[in-house]
């Protein structure tokens, strides 16, 4: 049986580093080896198939995306400095001029982006349809889809869709069917945030989402603001809200959740949610720093966001890695609270697991090869002694790795980045498409 090979100076397993390291995968992309290089096979090709031999690289599991909007490339840079009311204000502005094209040429932005920094599976809430799908099949990505809602009458992007929000949640069960089974592709409703969407059209969804097994995806208790609106509202915490409308009874992926209390963290453990940790999003909107420590502590389903660039401005997961990881020891003061370790497998097989793709997510004999290797050889990287000390790469993976570090990309043994080329996404064309793009909605904005 033909294999690929990949050879490398480290690579990063679920038993640690191992030096000098081979990792072999079959035609159907399942790995069929990882560890340390075995003798007697040199050279680009072979009987056994083709080998890349990596030198100067590192390789570790793909990365997963845990909380995105990823047409929404189109914005990135929009109200940098405002608040998180104020910007939403201004992003949703711009958000009603744009058509269905801004939005396939936005998702292809993101793909472009998170495949050359080293992200094969995203968790995303935006429009979504058959033909964005594909782009997304056709790029080699894996995603959860959500298609978002806000009300079962109000149209959430009336530019690039006439659905409705009980439209939107009437088509995510059809392409759920559809896509039944498809190992890049799952569904998941998208209510937008308990202070967006009435009661009733969340106890419904929630109803459906139980009876169905699609999951919900959703942003709860991001910003103190919404927190206080809630429980004005509805006399309870959004969690609590959520709790008494049946949506934990389903499958659920939480994104934020900044200011959840002790209760919820211990609730959102029991009922088993999946909650997507986004710092820097959190940070610059100035919304609070969620408790991952807690988090870790209760044993929650944990993935890493970004949201999206609108609130980010960039895609780059290296650097959430990194943040996640500092921002709690600042925060808490004390060095030992996050470790490294923990935060890149969130980033990688937790947050596989929280998203639905659980054979993804590791280097390991059996799972998928969503793999990525990145270059050691720059100043960042020096000095990196990995033949003696191959924990070291635990280090430079979580305190100085790059997406810009990264050379290659394989999604399920599919090479569609390689030595710094997209091969399943002509990335110059895209990045002009968009560029116009934007030029245009700024323009119809001042218009208005």
């Amino acid at each position: 049986m033909s294999e690929t090979i990949l050879r490398a100076d480290a690579m990063l397993t679920p038993e640690g580093a191992v030096a000098g390291a081979e990792l072999r995968f079959d035609p159907s992309g399942r790995i069929t080896y990882a560890g340390p290089a075995q003798a007697g096979h040199d050279g680009a090709g072979s009987a056994e198939g083709t080998v890349h031999e990596l030198r100067g690289h590192v390789l570790m599991p793909g990365l997963v995306n845990g909380h995105t909007h990823s047409a929404m490339t189109l914005l990135r840079g929009v109200s940098d400095d405002e608040g998180f009311m104020p910007w939403l204000a201004a992003v949703q502005a711009l958000e009603q001029h744009l058509t269905h094209d801004d939005v396939a040429t936005g998702l292809q932005l993101a793909m472009v982006e998170m495949i050359e920094t080293g992200t094969v599976a995203f968790a995303d809430m935006y429009h979504w349809d058959a033909r964005l799908i594909e782009l997304v099949r056709g790029a080699g990505m894996r995603a959860m889809v959500a298609l978002a809602s806000f009300t079962p009458e109000a149209v959430g992007f009336p530019g690039v869709s006439p659905w409705s929000g009980a439209e939107a949640t009437d088509q995510t069960e059809a392409l759920a069917e559809r896509y039944a089974g498809d190992p890049q592709i799952r569904l998941a409703y998208g209510p937008h945030a308990p202070y967006t969407c009435p009661p009733e059209f969340l106890r419904e969804i929630a109803r459906r989402a139980v009876e169905r097994g699609i999951p919900i995806h959703t942003h709860i208790s991001e910003s103190a603001a919404e927190v206080e609106q809630i429980r004005e509202r509805y006399g309870a915490t959004p969690g609590e809200h959520l709790a008494s409308l049946g949506l934990f009874e389903a499958e659920v992926l939480a994104a934020h959740c900044v200011h959840l209390t002790p209760g919820e963290i211990d609730r959102f453990a029991r009922e088993g949610v999946a909650v997507s940790h986004n710092p820097v999003s959190n940070l610059k909107l100035g919304c609070g720093i969620a408790a991952l420590p807690e988090w870790q502590e209760a044993g929650l389903r944990i993935a890493l966001g970004t949201d999206s660039v609108a609130s980010n401005n960039t895609l780059d997961l290296f650097e959430e890695i990194k943040t996640a990881t500092v921002l709690h020891r600042g925060a808490r003061q004390d060095a030992a609270i996050v470790r490294a370790a923990d935060v890149l497998d969130i980033a990688t097989r937790r947050g596989a697991e929280a998203i639905g793709f659980p054979e993804s997510g590791a280097l390991e004999a059996g799972r998928l090869a969503d793999v990525i290797a990145l270059d050691v050889t720059g100043s960042a990287a020096t000095p990196l002694e990995l033949a003696s000390d191959p924990a070291a790469l635990t280090s430079h993976l979580g305190f100085a790795a790059s997406g810009r570090d990264v050379r290659h990309v394989f999604i399920g043994g599919r090479h569609v980045y390689a030595d710094g080329r997209h091969l399943t996404l002509d990335a110059d064309a895209i990045r002009s498409r968009a560029a116009r793009a934007r030029t245009r909605l700024a323009a119809a904005a001042r218009e208005r």
